[in-house]
């Protein structure tokens, strides 16, 4: 309505103040103008009540005002006299649903959406809203057959494809998702959420250029929807962009600071995946103020809390994970996982007992308890541990290795050895597996294979000794590294004697590898390479690792 349109209803109140259609007609002026005047819509619709206190249709548009501001008793109480005045007023029924689903009263909204239904079969909306109840309730079948019948009655019913496509979403039907928001958009071209939805499954698919695309789209149309910005950093940080993932978080934290909480935790996630661990608390820090009861700001503060080393903080948090979602399975596992890093391994083993009591099939927990086991000595029980983690995960590279060091410990070669085969197998890039294999190979006097195995372990990781001793994998240590050098150090010597000087370089270099020596172990290979080493690719590897 423009502006000579309201000075006329102004007028027409001027000249007769009981016209109550003037009075409704400015009334809604107001609720539907693009401010949403509803506090002078409602006093409009009062005045209109007050000259005629029968008019169904006043009391339903005041009740809409009233649920627009938040005021839903006072709507319900207005849908509740327009039902007493006309009990076949299917929009009352249909309105005070609504009102019911925000209040999370659930059933109460169902039986007025089926009210509006029986005294309107054809009431698309009615059924549409039946259907969010129903989507909240994880009721998906009933979900979607009340969206169907919704799109049937009306055709070009974009929100209700919008609707049904969250729930395809939520099945993990992840196509029909797609399908369904499709066809939002061609009936809505301007529909932000719909563009929004879009992304979120095409993020869950992980086409994530496709969902960065669509959240352009949505921030293209309405530039201030917070939530857009933090789905497109989602999408950046799964794509490795962490710069734009910060900046997208960030901006959707200036744009929607009440709803910061998720914000800080995704912000504060990025960081950890780049390291910058301090930055990550102080997010967290930030999503625990605005939110104190959310066990995920404390569960994720305490993995950056335990990737800075500080054990006992990352433990505290975990205890309030546990305090806040007692039947959050990884929240026991990372705990024990903490225990375990104290060497407190029977406190590791009693979480550990609990991730997998809570989730059976948390691969990670039996793949730790088995570690824990491990240290203790009780290689028998660490055995049967990995053995049902590689079980629930066939390509468990750390579960062979580490079974393979369980058989070794009790003298089941032949079983270590096909562990170790495995875990090359499945990862042939990862030092440490070569390592353990090469340390059992020594064990068992097979000291060529073992030389070759602590070739490779270097060649593909020239920072070895530190690396092994910082813990970088997952098992093993200074003694380890320690054997390693000695073998190739005696085999150098042995290479010296026999006059093979080639040779005697080039294992002198890989054993200084071993020592964190790579400037003498450069010198030794280049040396190797001059006298003519007979595998001169093993050196230019090597030379190009050091570079």
């Amino acid at each position: 309505m423009n502006n000579q349109d309201m000075q006329e209803l102004d007028e027409a109140i001027r000249l007769n103040p009981e016209d109550v259609n003037a009075y409704m007609r400015r009334g809604d002026a107001y609720y539907y103008s693009k401010k949403g005047e509803y506090d002078k819509a409602i006093a409009d619709y009062n005045k209109a009540i007050e000259i005629d206190p029968n008019g169904a249709y006043t009391y339903f548009n005041r009740g809409n005002a009233y649920g627009k501001k938040g005021e839903y008793d006072k709507a319900i109480a207005d849908y509740n006299k327009v039902i007493e005045i006309d009990p076949n007023y299917a929009a009352a029924y249909n309105n005070r649903g609504n009102i019911y689903d925000e209040k999370g009263m659930y059933d109460k909204a169902i039986t007025d959406y089926n009210k509006a239904i029986e005294i309107d079969p054809n009431y698309a909306a009615a059924y549409n809203n039946r259907g969010n109840i129903y989507d909240e309730k994880g009721m998906y079948d009933k979900a979607i057959t009340d969206y169907n019948k919704a799109i049937e009655i009306d055709p070009n019913y974009a929100a209700a494809y919008n609707n049904r496509g969250n729930i395809y979403d939520e099945k993990g039907e992840y196509d029909k998702a797609i399908a369904d928001y499709d066809k939002a958009i061609e009936i809505d071209p301007n529909d932000a959420g719909a563009y929004n939805n879009r992304g979120n499954t095409y993020g869950e698919k992980g086409e994530y250029d496709k969902a960065i695309a669509d959240f352009d789209k949505v921030i293209e149309i309405n530039s201030n929807y917070g939530g857009a910005y933090n789905n497109r950093g989602n999408a950046y940080s799964n794509k490795g962009e962490y710069d734009k993932a910060i900046a997208d978080y960030s901006k959707a934290i200036e744009l929607d600071p009440k709803f910061a909480m998720a914000y800080y935790n995704n912000r504060g996630s990025t960081y950890k995946e780049i390291g910058e661990n301090d930055k990550a608390i102080a997010d967290y820090d930030k999503a625990i103020e605005l939110d104190p009861k959310s066990a995920m700001a404390y569960y994720n503060r305490g993995s950056a809390y335990y990737e800075k080393g500080e054990i006992d903080n990352a433990i505290a948090d975990l205890n309030k994970v546990i305090e806040l979602d007692p039947k959050f399975a990884q929240a026991y596992n990372n705990r024990g996982y903490a225990y375990h890093e104290k060497g407190e391994n029977d406190n590791a083993i009693t979480d550990y007992d609990k991730a997998i009591e809570l989730h059976p099939k948390l691969t990670n927990a039996y793949n730790n308890r088995g570690n824990a086991y491990y240290e203790k000595g009780e290689n028998d029980k660490a055995i049967t541990d990995y053995s049902k983690a590689i079980e629930l995960h066939p390509n468990h590279t750390g579960a062979y290795n580490s079974r393979g060091n369980a058989y070794s410990n009790k003298g089941e070669y032949d079983k270590a050895v096909a562990d170790y085969d495995k875990a090359i197998e499945l990862n042939p890039k990862d030092a440490s597996y070569y390592v353990n294999r090469g340390d059992l190979y020594k064990e068992i006097d097979d000291n060529n294979l073992a030389i070759k195995d602590y070739d490779n372990a270097v060649r593909l990781c020239p920072n070895y000794a530190n690396d092994f001793v910082d813990d970088k994998f997952r098992l093993g240590g200074e003694s380890a590294v320690h054997q390693a050098q000695e073998l190739l150090k005696s085999v150098s010597d042995d290479y010296n004697k026999s006059g093979n000087l080639a040779a005697a370089a080039y294992y002198e270099g890989v054993s200084l590898l071993f020592l964190h020596d790579k400037i003498k172990a450069q010198r030794c290979f280049e040396r190797a390479r001059e006298l003519g080493f007979d595998d001169q690719t093993k050196i230019a590897e090597h030379l190009e690792n050091l570079k």
